[in-house]
């Protein structure tokens, strides 16, 4: 194959096109077309081009790797998501995903603990890590929320919202398994579900008297 043209891309993108024998054959960095000086009437070897084009698809893809994540703090499984939505395949996402995670950029673990910070004052521990599961984070990173739990400030969480619940509704049995699942369905944990009930039963009596 025979290099007939190389163009610049209408954006900056730091990308040029590449026409073979006519016709235009992929987009690469510009970089590598200077470091592997590819210049228009060279003849190229289809495995080489083959190389240069998977290691400039890798830079491709970890430049938009690291914007996204700029723009969105994501996990690793959404990253790798978005990649493959954009076309990469799994050599380059692997190795993207790698440089991703030995540079900090990509940090489950951390992910979780922002997750968490950020949700802990409108729901329960318990639907906060259903929800990392979700996103793809593993139970071993997902574990740094229970050393994040404030015991007390959860309690305090659920006992604000079984009180928006309750409103005057007296606190009978039909009443109160109605809050143990909506308490249960905010994913807050048994022993503080209880102590909402309770104070929900006193609150209740009080009122009466």
């Amino acid at each position: 194959m025979k290099v007939t043209d190389i163009t610049e891309q209408k954006k900056k993108t730091g990308r040029l096109n590449l026409f073979l024998d006519g016709e235009y054959h992929c987009s690469i960095a510009a970089r590598l077309v200077e470091e592997r000086r590819v210049y228009i009437g060279m003849e190229v070897d289809a495995e080489e081009l083959a190389k240069i084009i998977f290691e400039s698809d890798r830079q491709k893809a970890f430049d938009y790797a690291c914007a996204y994540v700029g723009r969105h703090p994501s996990t690793a499984k959404a990253v790798k998501e978005k990649l493959y939505e954009k076309g990469y395949g799994k050599a380059v996402v692997e190795h993207v995903l790698a440089k991703m995670k030995e540079y900090g950029f990509v940090d489950d673990r951390a992910f979780a603990a922002d997750y968490f910070e950020a949700r802990r004052g409108s729901c329960g521990i318990k639907k906060i890590a259903l929800k990392l599961l979700e996103k793809g984070v593993s139970e071993q990173d997902i574990a740094v929320i229970y050393e994040l739990e404030d015991k007390e400030s959860a309690l305090q969480s659920a006992l604000t919202a079984a009180k928006r619940h309750q409103g005057n509704k007296p606190a009978d049995e039909k009443y109160l398994a109605k809050l143990y699942r909506f308490l249960s369905a905010r994913g807050y944990e048994s022993e503080i579900i209880s102590k909402c009930m309770a104070q929900a039963k006193r609150d209740s009596d009080e009122g009466v008297d």
